[in-house]
């Protein structure tokens, strides 16, 4: 037992220490955020944009900053941008206000593929409180640890506590791999091939513009297997915008 014990109190020291590194990571992003907004307020959009986009590149944002990105991609008319900081948005907040936006701009621009599935509604309200849940799991684990620890020096059993603690890490295995990731992907170039295979050698299924989202069905080296009109086409990778955080 006391092995087994010695074995779990690495796993979750690595896991209070993800924890505090979020928390410090969450002052780092309040500060350039604050920065951020401040060169919005100002008007200084390009400014403000490429601060957004490098909080963003460091996997970090908030559901605001997003509509902020798609709010100066749409002045700057790059709509596939536009789109996909919009979706990226309702994907962080769950705000169904924005999809009646997002339609409103699909259906002036005659694109396809925004149809909001329940799917996407319920990843976005587990992303929403994705940390939360962690933070809530880390916190129960290291009590039943503690209290494994308080019963084995009364040399009480513990069978029921060991059972518990077992089924909260292989939750919290799940919960930290559990991918985010919507398998959308919006159309970020103008004049863009739709392939009968993955190789330029195939035959041309048809060339679309910009901001249409596509399901995305699986990858071989750079070219994306996706969905359009009901059938199979293919899409180098750097034409796409994978909607996901």
């Amino acid at each position: 037992m006391q092995n087994r014990l010695l074995k779990i109190v690495p796993h979750l020291f690595l896991l209070f220490i993800l924890f505090n590194a979020t928390n410090a990571a969450g002052q780092s992003l309040s500060y350039h955020l604050t920065k951020a907004d401040s060169l919005f307020a100002q008007k200084r959009y390009t400014q403000s944009l490429d601060l957004y986009r490098s909080i963003f590149n460091q996997q970090q944002y908030t559901p605001s900053m997003f509509l902020k990105m798609a709010y100066i991609e749409e002045g700057l008319d790059h709509l596939a941008l536009a789109l996909y900081y919009l979706n990226l948005y309702y994907m962080a907040s769950r705000d169904e206000r924005v999809i009646q936006k997002i339609k409103e701009m699909a259906g002036k621009n005659r694109l396809d593929g925004f149809e909001f599935s329940d799917r996407e509604r319920i990843l976005s309200l587990y992303g929403e409180y994705h940390v939360t849940l962690s933070a809530a799991l880390i916190a129960i684990a290291l009590f039943l640890l503690s209290l494994l620890v308080f019963l084995r020096s009364r040399k009480k059993r513990a069978y029921g506590v060991w059972s518990t603690l077992l089924i909260v890490l292989a939750i919290i295995l799940v919960h930290t791999n559990f991918p985010l990731q919507n398998n959308t992907a919006i159309i970020s170039s103008g004049n863009t091939y739709l392939m009968s295979g993955p190789s330029a050698g195939a035959s041309v299924v048809q060339i679309i513009g910009e901001g249409h989202r596509v399901n995305v069905l699986g990858q071989e080296d750079v070219w994306v297997q996706i969905q359009w009109r009901n059938k199979v086409a293919y899409i180098k990778a750097d034409n796409l915008l994978p909607v996901s955080l």
